[in-house]
């Protein structure tokens, strides 16, 4: 998912215009505010035909990891992303997490979900501070041609957030922080068009490319994946998700 990057976005170089914090952005069309025991399975699926080896990893996009439920657990109001280095299938030493609302190779949960042209995507967040992990939350159609990475960050660098408008003409901002994003909680979020898409860390806007045009199945993507080019030196890595909301205008 990382790809060329049309603009740097640098905290200081320009006052960044703000999100009203008491002004929602439309009407909220889907959430997870993960409040009971376990991941909710009626909104969630772990296979995703975004990944090539039988819809659970995808050693080809230099993740090392295969999806497990048990890589998921729910708890005090929040979701954990665990990965593991538990050897979980064939050819795979780690366990990771992805969670989609839908394109999950016909094990589509229930209540499946599609995000649409103008949708406010939020994530509240603690990104995982070891070496090693690749998380994100995107957008997937079937085929990438108009994915949106809302986030993608990779943990040797605790303070570069990657923000990608992958539909053609394409463009993306890198977001140096000026303080270290893993000690804290954030809320990052994407408004997906019409006209532009922006990018919001904590309420501040940090990036604004072009437009997006949604399909009629974009699912809505949360991942904690193990990055192959800078693997963990550790045995196993978590990050927590407060919640997942999703505003329609």
């Amino acid at each position: 998912m990382r790809k060329l990057l049309t603009a740097l976005v640098v905290l200081g170089l320009f006052v960044v215009p703000l999100r009203a914090a008491d002004a929602a952005p439309g009407t909220l069309a889907f959430a997870d505010e993960f409040d009971g025991t376990a991941i909710d399975r009626t909104k969630w699926a772990i296979h995703s035909n975004a990944e090539a080896d039988q819809c659970l990893g995808n050693k080809g996009n230099q993740q090392l990891e295969w999806h497990t439920w048990d890589a998921l657990s729910v708890s005090d109001g929040k979701l954990t992303m665990t990965a593991r280095k538990n050897n979980p299938a064939a050819g795979y030493e780690w366990s990771g997490a992805l969670i989609t609302t839908g394109q999950a190779c016909g094990h589509e949960p229930s209540q499946s979900f599609a995000v649409r042209t103008g949708d406010y995507v939020e994530t509240r967040l603690k990104l995982p501070a070891d070496q090693g992990f690749w998380p994100s939350t995107w957008t997937w159609n079937g085929n990438g041609s108009n994915e949106q990475d809302t986030y993608e960050f990779y943990s040797d660098n605790h303070r570069a957030l990657y923000l990608t408008n992958h539909q053609s003409p394409g463009g993306g901002c890198t977001y140096q922080s000026p303080t270290d994003l893993t000690t804290d909680w954030h809320t990052i979020a994407q408004q997906l068009g019409p006209d532009e898409t922006v990018w919001y860390l904590d309420g501040k806007e940090i990036c604004r490319q072009g437009a997006y045009t949604a399909g009629t199945s974009d699912a809505l993507i949360l991942d904690l994946f193990v990055y192959a080019k800078i693997p963990p030196t550790v045995s196993s890595g978590s990050m927590q998700i407060d919640y997942v909301r999703v505003y329609r205008p």
